[in-house]
């Protein structure tokens, strides 16, 4: 990269990580609530994520950003983020997967999913059942241990199957990330959670943070100086969920 070069794109990381501190800052304090947004704070350390790997990417001219490496940092920010909430509690990541620990006892295994929309299954349920086969069988847990974050729902929407549980009818699955549909996309995320079988206990193990925005698109925006939002609603059960529940581990 030539000094010219560098000096741009130091800029647009500059700003790019600005406005997100900006954006952060009317989201946390969005509708006066007493507490700061859970969400919107853990949101954002999502997409500094990507906004570092996106610079590593830069300057080492690589062809795309590394999926392994984000997923080990996502979960070390989320680990991060939980342990200043959660005191009495230790968070180690291991294998791209975040191990929450009281002393020497496992009380669960977290893991973040981006969204649900870039795997090869028919269904969140399948999605969900793949991943938790999987981690059950290499570190022997019960069933019941594990914990999913997912990040965005972007990508992740199929309208017939959204009318199939609620009667909506949209004419594509991002429609119903419009405000139009708000409500009836949290019902449906509920019934989905609701009629899920691939974890024994879906509304303690599986939460959602945006609708529509996704961390890794937010960064994009930001670094191209592009019109930019954070969510501007959270669905549940969230990230105050999460911690409520493992707080009851204490």
């Amino acid at each position: 990269m030539g000094t010219a070069k560098k000096g741009q794109w130091d800029q647009s990381l500059a700003d790019a990580y600005s406005r997100l501190e900006c954006l952060t800052k009317e989201s946390v304090s969005r509708d006066e609530q007493d507490e700061p947004c859970m969400e919107a704070l853990l949101f954002s350390q999502l997409t500094r994520v990507y906004l570092e790997e996106e610079d590593m990417r830069v300057r080492q001219k690589l062809k795309r950003k590394s999926s392994q490496r984000i997923s080990r940092v996502m979960h070390e920010r989320v680990g991060e983020f939980l342990a200043e909430r959660l005191p009495g509690l230790s968070f180690l990541v291991i294998d791209g997967l975040l191990f929450v620990k009281r002393e020497e006892q496992l009380l669960g295994v977290l893991k973040c999913i981006p969204d649900l929309g870039s795997y090869d299954t028919p269904s969140w349920n399948a999605t969900i059942g793949r991943f938790a086969k999987q981690y059950q069988k290499r570190y022997k847990l019960a069933p019941d241990q594990l914990l999913f974050v997912v990040c965005s729902l972007a990508k992740s929407l199929d309208a017939a199957h959204a009318k199939a549980l609620t009667g909506v009818d949209v004419w594509c699955g991002t429609a119903l990330t419009t405000p139009a549909y708000r409500e009836a996309l949290q019902a449906y995320v509920g019934k989905c959670v609701e009629a899920m079988n691939a974890i024994p206990k879906p509304w303690e193990q599986l939460y959602f943070l945006s609708a529509d925005v996704h961390p890794n698109a937010l960064a994009t925006q930001l670094i191209q100086g592009e019109t930019a939002s954070m969510p501007d609603r959270w669905l549940r059960p969230s990230v105050c969920e999460v911690i409520h529940f493992l707080e009851q581990k204490l």
